[in-house]
């Protein structure tokens, strides 16, 4: 039987994006809320910023829901496979950009625009590396790491909801598996 595409998905899909947009354009009036400019779109904005905040959370359990709905996304060499394609490599080069755009930022405001020291230079790379080290070389890119973190999830969850229903799919116990317990028999035998 072929998959049917569920068009209440792609709508919502097309309000998340929206109300996104709507939330990163309410955060600049925010900023600038108290210049002479915008100094009466106080409660709009608050109202806009309100009602666009499910919009994150919304995108987040669609990719659960797309990704958990696939039984193939159980093998985990093929789900790693497909999510290094899709957006492991993505992610990888548009960090490698903004991490590079940081460096020559920070060495033209010492070296050209003298505008720091030195020592704030060295002060600069630190604050670049710990931000490559904890996950967030650019604030903007936070949404690809935390997705990084439930997609090494994924197949482990489809597993235990396989053999938690019982379901004819591979269960969670396997000799060349990481995990070593199937819930489905520790269930059934207390």
């Amino acid at each position: 039987m072929p998959k049917t595409r569920e068009s209440n998905f792609d709508l919502l899909r097309i309000i998340s994006a929206f109300a996104v947009i709507m939330l990163h354009i309410s955060y600049w009036f925010l900023r600038f809320d108290e210049t002479e400019v915008f100094a009466n779109c106080h409660f709009p904005t608050l109202f806009m910023t309100s009602i666009t905040r499910f919009a994150v959370p919304c995108f987040f359990m669609l990719s659960g829901a797309f990704i958990l709905a696939d039984e193939r996304n159980a093998d985990y060499k093929y789900f790693y496979k497909k999510s290094i394609k899709n957006i492991g490599i993505t992610g990888a080069i548009f960090c490698a950009l903004y991490v590079l755009y940081r460096i020559v930022k920070l060495i033209a405001s010492v070296l050209i625009l003298h505008k720091h020291g030195v020592d704030d230079m060295l002060y600069g790379m630190l604050n670049i590396i710990k931000s490559i080290i904890v996950g967030s070389p650019a604030g903007h890119l936070w949404y690809l790491f935390t997705l990084a973190g439930l997609y090494l999830a994924a197949p482990f969850v489809i597993r235990l909801a396989t053999d938690l229903r019982g379901g004819g799919g591979k269960p969670i116990r396997h000799n060349n598996d990481s995990i070593s317990c199937s819930c489905k028999h520790k269930l059934h035998n207390e």
